[in-house]
This record gives structure tokens, sequence and C-alpha cells, in this order.
């Protein structure tokens, strides 16, 4: 799955990210409690990926990309139930300190960029690291 940006709309607040052929939405949209990661079919309340990255703003952008990363994997006729297995926690409630530095270094020791050649980050756990 890959994904492009589009409008925000009342499910997808702050960014709302569209698959390629517009069957899934996957975005960010802030909460009483922080910022959530969300998402769902297109044109539905997100239901598949829900899950809060807290107030920590310099978490929001490794986890929405590690999240694509995992979503890349996938064609787009995938079901709910393949992007749940992609995420061991899906159903609960994360726990920042496992489960999200789980994603994360997961996708730093890949080392599979997003686009291009360019490795995005470096480093493992919770000592991600853009490269310059």
């Amino acid at each position: 799955m890959i994904f492009r940006r589009i409008e925000p709309s009342s499910d997808y607040l702050s960014l709302r990210l569209m698959s390629h052929t517009g069957r899934w939405e996957l975005g960010l949209s802030p909460y009483q409690y922080g910022v959530r990661i969300r998402m769902g079919l297109s044109g539905r309340p997100p239901s598949v990926i829900d899950f809060c990255l807290g107030y920590e703003t310099k978490i929001y952008s490794p986890v929405l990309l590690a999240v694509m990363k995992l979503l890349e994997q996938l064609p787009e006729s995938a079901s709910a139930k393949e992007i749940d297995t992609l995420f061991p926690w899906a159903g609960t409630r994360p726990d920042p300190e496992v489960h999200l530095e789980q994603l994360l270094s997961q996708t730093a020791e890949s080392s599979i960029p997003m686009s291009g050649e360019k490795k995005w980050w470096t480093g493992k756990d919770s000592n991600l690291q853009p490269i310059d």
C-alpha cells in the first residue's frame, strides 16, 4: 500500500492520507490525550488502526513512517485482519514504552528507506535520529 496526502476530514483532522486506489485512509488527529494515528476504509470511521501517540510530537513522524513502511508490504486489497497482523498489539491499547519503541526499532533495523535510496532513520530503540 502506498499513500498520498489529501485534504483533512473530521476523522483525520491533522493529516489525511489516501491509498493509491482510494480504498484506505490513514492519518493523524488530535484528541484530549494527544494525537491519534488512525486507519480505516475510505469514507468510513477509522476501524483498523486507532492508537494514541500522546503529546510527544517528536515521535509522530517516525511512527507514521514506520506504520507506512509496514503497510507497504500489503496490497490494497488486504483485509483489516491482514493489516492487524502487522501490529502484534492490534486491538489493545499500545504502551509507548513497549509497542511504539518496538515498531520504531523494527523499522530502523530493516534499513529499508521510505523512498529512493536515502535511509531516513538510524539508531536503535529510543535513540532514533534522522540522518542529515
